[in-house]
């Protein structure tokens, strides 16, 4: 439960003014941090009282123990610049006392606490910082019932997710979008775990979000600090850290009823384990979940075929290593197996569709790091190395229309097997948070390795091979990044920064089909700069306005195919052989502000994206996927989030408006202006309220509610296999139960039992053949017994 807040580097005994609320201790140990510029552990504040706060001038040390005073919990200084919070141990004997009404374990729904944001490579407060952000911490997401990236997009503004299963997913911002298929094009945003890029051009993990601290959604390119593959923007996910002051573990139990479906559950647990008399700790977290199916096969005479098992492990060891020095090891591993995809085919049924062979998907994940951060001279240092390892294998039904002539009637499948690999180092050092101009630089090198087979079989008792294509990707890529903050004066700030970086792709491809062979190598090269200006302007400590531009990037790369006699073009008409990098600059002015005593806050920004040459997979005649450069586009739109408390009740809504659109589109591509970017609604909403109030002794009960609403859109850009979807509300309600040891907690998923067709395209070969849709997840009802030791 350990998370440093905010990097030190202020001197212990300086006087500083501070103005911290009173609430719950987590939130005010935030504030402090940042106001005070030092480090603090606060993974034991879980466990304390509420805090009365304070106002004056004080010494870092001595207002900490004013903000501790009463909690239940104590201050343990690591060094000069950096404290811990630590559970006060309980005394021998209780003499006598008057008895007093009892302090609540945690203040309820902790009303608009501070959080901290770290996508930005600088821990910063969300509410101060002139970029377009969303931060949702532990205790929000629990109340909101978020457990994977899909439940993000349902409560987070300008998010979509596609909906092809676990494991197969694209995540994207701000109406940015490529298409549904995953294919050669790089990611269009960033995802993090902590400090490591977990995806290239593979789909969305779909890690579950368990003893995550918190998530941010970092919208718009991200290129200066974070290079290719943030587009669209960054999702960041913070896990709690190894906590060394003290032993804590908690198990979890679920299980589900789907409307219609199969039964599902999960079993979960954690464990914290202090090492070294204090100085280190090992975190462990694992899981097995079951989500029950849903579909129907009447053909293979099957029910409920979609069914998905996911289990995952992530073990954290944190080390003091002494004089500010810290070491952090880390392992992530999950395994996803789906018995079939989720996409049905109306003129069968909402949800049943009629097809000769299941469909399994396999997604197993693993990434692994080992970093050290500190101080030199007074410099904050950090580097990361990880290595990411990341196997997909897919199968579709390819008998309705096999890309080569096969007898009539025969079964045909199409085996898709892709391994990603990286190795990634990244190195930063940033200034003094004094400083009258704050700066970081960073290095990052990455080499990434890619190998994908794809088979199409005819599938009998010998299962005859009837095309393969062996081909291997490296990409290798070096970067120099920075930035600089000045202080203009009376609420005035600059950002200017930028990445300088070098990109190498080779790809070869050996395919072999009926007796004919083609091989295929090339490499490409790219060299550039992505720059980012943003000019903020903050009249008091409660607001802020601001502009910005940043620009972002993907490289380009090569077209191949599993059909020798599949052409590909070098110039002139589709498909091409080479497909070129697209960029995108984005244009944004927003204002954040916090009113009526931190009760309520609100953020608002209008932006503009210009994307040249946009990059999207799509599909062959035969079904099987290429990369083109559709044209030129452009999004113009406005984002707007707000949250209240009152006392024990707190609402969130979030609205987005916006006009995606093909501005040019390539001559020979048979795309559509009039349809706009592929899966994004012009209009989305969500809005969610929670309360909660103490009951006996420390038991707590709590509810939340939120609907979101998805406007129609269309599945792609050609104009052959373009239907329209969404236009559709899902709506979530749940109870719990809980004290500061179990919890108990009931929750009802899709309220309204609705059937909207989410973004996804179901079968490559079939698309053109019949309407397909995928329907949003039955109704289910969920129950969860947690406890904590």
């Amino acid at each position: 439960m350990g998370l440093a807040v905010a990097p030190a580097v202020a001197r212990a005994e300086a006087q500083t003014a501070f103005a911290i609320p009173a609430g719950p201790l987590r939130q005010a140990a935030t504030l402090f941090a940042v106001q005070a510029r030092v480090s603090i552990d606060v993974g034991a504040a879980q466990g304390c009282g509420p805090s009365r706060g304070f106002s004056g001038r004080g010494s870092p040390e001595v207002v900490l123990k004013a903000l501790l005073q009463d909690t239940g919990c104590d201050l343990r200084r690591i060094d000069e610049r950096a404290y811990q919070i630590v559970r006060r141990a309980p005394p021998l004997a209780k003499p006598p006392v008057t008895l007093s009404p009892p302090r609540e374990v945690e203040a309820p729904l902790a009303p608009l606490s501070a959080l901290v944001v770290v996508a930005t490579r600088r821990p910063t407060l969300a509410d101060r910082l002139a970029y377009s952000v969303s931060v949702l911490d532990e205790r929000a997401a629990a109340a909101q019932g978020v457990r994977d990236t899909n439940d993000l997009a349902a409560v987070l503004p300008a998010m979509t997710v596609t909906n092809l299963g676990p494991g197969r997913d694209k995540v994207i911002l701000r109406g940015l979008s490529d298409g549904p298929l995953t294919g050669q094009t790089q990611s269009m945003v960033g995802i993090y775990l902590d400090d490591v890029r977990l995806t290239y051009n593979a789909p969305d993990p779909d890690l579950l979000m368990l003893d995550i601290a918190q998530v941010e959604v970092l919208r718009g390119p991200q290129g200066a600090l974070y290079g290719a593959g943030s587009l669209g923007g960054v999702l960041q996910f913070t896990t709690h850290r190894p906590d060394p002051s003290a032993f804590a573990a908690w198990t979890s139990i679920s299980a589900s009823s789907l409307r219609g479906g199969e039964p599902g559950g999960q079993l979960s647990g954690m464990v914290n384990v202090p090492l070294l008399d204090g100085r280190a700790a090992v975190r462990l977290v694992a899981y097995a979940d079951q989500q029950g199916g849903y579909i129907d096969d009447p053909l293979q005479g099957r029910d409920d075929v979609n069914r998905t098992r996911r289990s995952g492990i992530r073990a954290a060891f944190r080390v003091q290593l002494g004089e500010g020095w810290t070491g952090d090891v880390g392992v992530t591993t999950q395994a996803i197996a789906s018995s079939d995809t989720q996409y049905a085919t109306p003129s069968v049924g909402p949800f049943a569709r009629r097809n000769r062979l299941a469909e399994p998907h396999d997604n197993d994940f693993f990434e692994g790091h080992v970093g050290v951060s500190g101080l030199i001279g007074g410099v904050k240092a950090k580097v990361t190395l990880a290595t990411v390892s990341h196997d997909i294998s897919s199968r579709y039904d390819a008998s309705a229309a096999p890309p080569l002539a096969v007898p009539p009637g025969a079964a045909v499948a199409f085996d898709d097997d892709n391994h990603v690999g990286a190795v990634i180092v990244d190195a930063s050092l940033s200034s003094d948070d004094h400083a009258r101009i704050q700066w970081q630089v960073g290095g990052f090198l990455a080499r990434t390795r890619q190998r994908r087979d794809g088979d199409l079989l005819a599938i009998s008792q010998s299962n005859a091979l009837l095309a393969t294509e062996h081909r291997r990707d490296i990409l290798e890529e070096a970067a120099l990044f920075g930035e600089a903050i000045g202080d203009l004066g009376r609420g005035w700030s600059v950002t200017l920064g930028g990445r300088l970086f070098s990109i190498r792709s080779q790809a070869s491809s050996k395919a072999e089909a009926s007796g004919a062979t083609t091989a295929f190598r090339d490499s490409q090269d790219y060299l550039g700069f992505a720059p980012k200006a943003v000019l903020s302007f903050q009249p008091s400590a409660k607001t802020l306005v601001y502009v910005q531009a940043t620009e972002g990037y993907r490289a380009g790369g090569f077209n191949t195919s599993p059909i020798p006699s599949q052409p590909f073009l070098v110039t002139g008409g589709e498909p091409q052989r080479a497909y070129d990098g697209d960029d995108l600059w984005s244009f944004e002015a927003g204002a954040k502000a916090t009113l009526m005593e931190g009760r309520l806050r609100l953020r608002a920004a209008v932006f503009r994206a210009l994307w040249k040459s946009i990059q999207s997979d799509q599909l062959l005649a035969s079904g099987l996927p290429y990369t083109a450069n559709l044209g030129d586009g452009r999004n113009t739109g406005v984002e707007a989030e707000a949250a209240y408390v009152a006392g024990p009740l707190r609402l969130d809504a979030n609205v987005l408006l916006n006009a995606p659109e093909l501005e040019k589109v390539n001559p020979a591509y048979p795309g559509r202006k009039d349809l706009g970017l592929a899966g994004v609604p012009k209009h989305a909403a969500a809005v969610g309220v929670s309360y909660e109030r103490r009951l006996a002794g420390d038991w707590r009960l709590g509810a939340a509610a939120r609907l979101s609403y998805v406007g129609p859109s269309r599945l792609s850009f050609d104009a052959a296999t373009a239907p329209t979807m969404g236009d559709y509300f899902t709506a979530r309600a749940a109870m719990r139960v809980q004290s500061e040891r179990l919890s108990v907690g009931l929750a009802v998923d899709n309220l309204f039992d609705g059937h909207g067709d989410t973004f996804a395209y179901g079968n490559p070969f079939s698309l053109r053949l019949a309407r397909q849709a995928t329907p949003q997840r039955p109704r289910t009802v969920s129950l969860e017994l947690k406890a904590r030791y």
